[in-house]
């Protein structure tokens, strides 16, 4: 099968719990897809259930383009951030496409295992900043954004405020998109199958 028949058969497959999206494509969603492959990206599976509403889907990939692109917070603490808070929202979709990406930011295997479970067991592998987020990214995903004033002074002792507002985005926008992969039952994408992975 040729790369364009097998993009024509994917974008035509069913990968969620919704029927596969809309045909021909909406102008929105083919200048989206075509933007994903000049980035050297891949269409996925969360690309072809928002394609069901177009509108809301370039919204949704403007922030995360800004969230991955444009923030004055390290790619190195976003992805720490994502990829726990993809442990914690149990969201294995969103950790198939970051666990690399964090591997690029220079996190070891062990951390990034670390980060995917009880990382306070393993918190000596972590620097001050670090354990100072994930606990603080905890406080965002399980106790509903409750957090204590001494955890987020420890946070605000290591990042600016807009650092802090960025990253703090950066989590709850994952824990939304981890509770929407859900709802919508969106199949892992194939291991040939990547994002694109923005800038580090």
């Amino acid at each position: 099968m040729s790369g364009s028949q097998d993009h024509e058969a994917h974008i035509r497959s069913k990968v969620s719990r919704l029927p596969p999206m809309p045909l021909p494509p909406d102008p929105i969603t083919q200048k989206m897809f075509d933007e994903q492959h000049a980035r050297g990206g891949h269409i996925l599976n969360m690309h072809l259930v928002n394609a069901h509403a177009p509108q809301l889907a370039d919204a949704k990939r403007k922030m995360t383009f800004a969230l991955r692109n444009q923030c004055k917070a390290s790619r190195r603490m976003r992805e720490l951030v994502i990829v726990r808070t993809a442990a914690l929202c149990e969201q294995p979709y969103e950790l198939k496409h970051h666990y690399p990406m964090a591997l690029q930011c220079g996190f070891t295997e062990e951390q990034v295992k670390a980060v995917m479970g009880d990382w306070r067991a393993r918190e000596s592998l972590f620097e001050p900043a670090e354990r100072a987020l994930l606990a603080y990214v905890d406080c965002l995903c399980l106790k509903r954004g409750e957090t204590p004033d001494d955890v987020f002074a420890e946070v605000a002792k290591h990042f600016s405020p807009q650092e802090i507002v960025e990253l703090t985005h950066t989590s709850t926008t994952y824990w939304a998109t981890g509770v929407f992969i859900r709802a919508m039952q969106i199949q892992i994408d194939p291991e040939d199958r990547t994002t694109a992975m923005g800038k580090f």
